[in-house]
This record gives C-alpha cells, sequence and structure tokens, in this order.
C-alpha cells in the first residue's frame, strides 16, 4: 500500500487524459461534488506574500487552478501552465478567453520532466492532482527545483487517504467504486478512472511523501491535510542561498 511500484505504469499517461478531456472538468464537479474548486482555492493561501509573481503550473490540465491562482491573487504577474495531454490545454485556452486576466495566463505543451525554461526563473511552482502521474517523481522535484528562483516555493495538491479509520474505510470504498462507475460511464473510458482511483491509493503520501521532497532538498516542507486528508497540500521552498 502506498507504495510507486504497485501503481499503474504512467508511461504516456497524457493519451489517456487526452482521450477524456471533453468530460474531464464535469467527471470532477460529480465526484468531488465541486470540492476541487475549492482545494484548488485552497492552493492559493499557501502562496508568497510576494507580488508580481511568475508561477509555473505544471500537469496544468484544463487549467482550474490556473484560474484559482489568479482570481485569488489578481496581483500575480504571470502564470504559465504546462502539459503534454494537448486536447486539455485547447479546453483550458478556451475557459480563460474571456477572463480578464487571460493576458496573464499562456498554455505550453511540455513535460514536467523536462521543463523548457531557464534556472532561477519562477517565485512559485504548483502542481495539483498531478504529480502522481509523472513516470519518475525524483527527476521531476529536480527540474521543478532548477525552474525556481532561490527561496520559491512549491506547492503540490494531491489526493491522498486519511487516517482517520472511519474517514479512511468511506473514503476507500468511495475511491474503489463510486468513481470509476461514474467517471467511466461519463467518459465512457472506466480504464482511466480506474487509473485514477489506484494511483490515488498507491502514491506515497503524508510524511512518506514529504520525505521525497526533503530528499531532493526542498527545505521548511510540511504537508497541509484538507478534509481530514482527503486531499493534501504539500508544501516547499527551494534554499535562498542555493543557485540551481
Amino acid at each position: 500500500m502506498n507504495e510507486e511500484i504497485e501503481g499503474p505504469s504512467r508511461d504516456e499517461v497524457w493519451k489517456m487524459f487526452n482521450q477524456i478531456s471533453p468530460t474531464y472538468d464535469f467527471v470532477n464537479r460529480i465526484f468531488t461534488f465541486g470540492l476541487d474548486q475549492l482545494w484548488r482555492k485552497k492552493v492559493c493561501a499557501f502562496l508568497p506574500l510576494k507580488e508580481e509573481m511568475l508561477i509555473l503550473d505544471c500537469a496544468t490540465g484544463t487549467g482550474d487552478q490556473m484560474i484559482a491562482l489568479m482570481e485569488k491573487r489578481p496581483d500575480i504577474a504571470n502564470v504559465t501552465g504546462i502539459d503534454l495531454a494537448e486536447a486539455m490545454l485547447e479546453i483550458g485556452k478556451g475557459k480563460i478567453k474571456k477572463k480578464p486576466y487571460a493576458n496573464k495566463i499562456s498554455f505550453e505543451v511540455a513535460s514536467a520532466l523536462q521543463i523548457p525554461y531557464p534556472d532561477n526563473h519562477f517565485d512559485c511552482l504548483t502542481i495539483s492532482f498531478g504529480i502522481r502521474n509523472v513516470t519518475d517523481i525524483m527527476a521531476a522535484f529536480k527540474e521543478f527545483r532548477r525552474v525556481l528562483k532561490p527561496g520559491g516555493r512549491i506547492l503540490i495538491l494531491e489526493g491522498t487517504i486519511p487516517v482517520n479509520k472511519w474517514l479512511r474505510a468511506g473514503h476507500l470504498f468511495y475511491l474503489r467504486h463510486f468513481l470509476p462507475k461514474i467517471g467511466g460511464i461519463i467518459s465512457k473510458n472506466f480504464k482511466a478512472y480506474r487509473y485514477l482511483n489506484k494511483t490515488i491509493e498507491t502514491f506515497p503520501q503524508g510524511e512518506k511523501f514529504a520525505g521525497k521532497m526533503r530528499a531532493a532538498g526542498f527545505i521548511h516542507v510540511r504537508p497541509n491535510l484538507l478534509l481530514g486528508g482527503v486531499t493534501t497540500v504539500y508544501q516547499g521552498e527551494k534554499d535562498a542561498h542555493v543557485c540551481c
């Protein structure tokens, strides 16, 4: 349980996300009861207080996290979202087209393992419900740390399993039975939502995941549990005295 090796393969998972992109947002709202939007807004509470920030949102999908960032912090200078699933990005572009901050958001097809930006470039990096889909966590952390400015912050929002035994039992039942069925029926892709369920269950979480962040060189790392641990915001920083 909670070991990366026990989870499903992440190879070319972006192709799966392209396939479910037309219904992706709708299914998210259904199976989280709209809480996915609230959790993304909660990420904003952990942003640095710095104004005119440059932010990178990895595995941005349809751009919901970038929208939450801009609506909560209009003082942000620019948010760039990267993802390999082009169909998801196209939906995101449509969503922000008429937003008053549209000129502050940009999308690019790129991998979190090969971020096409220079060292020490961003003030903050976010990734929501995406880190469990990367093929190599430590390689991704290396890239995240590289593109962050010294003292820059990383915020990772991810689905987790509550520690409380009653919450845990209820949540696991929901993930194993409700999520694959409703997601599969709406998207007509049962395999995709079985994958999503399995990755949440098998992914390292809590202090175990925080330990990986520390091993990658991030400091001031701490997991912040939301809704009893159904999701977690992991916060860390790049040492202000380290240039790359």
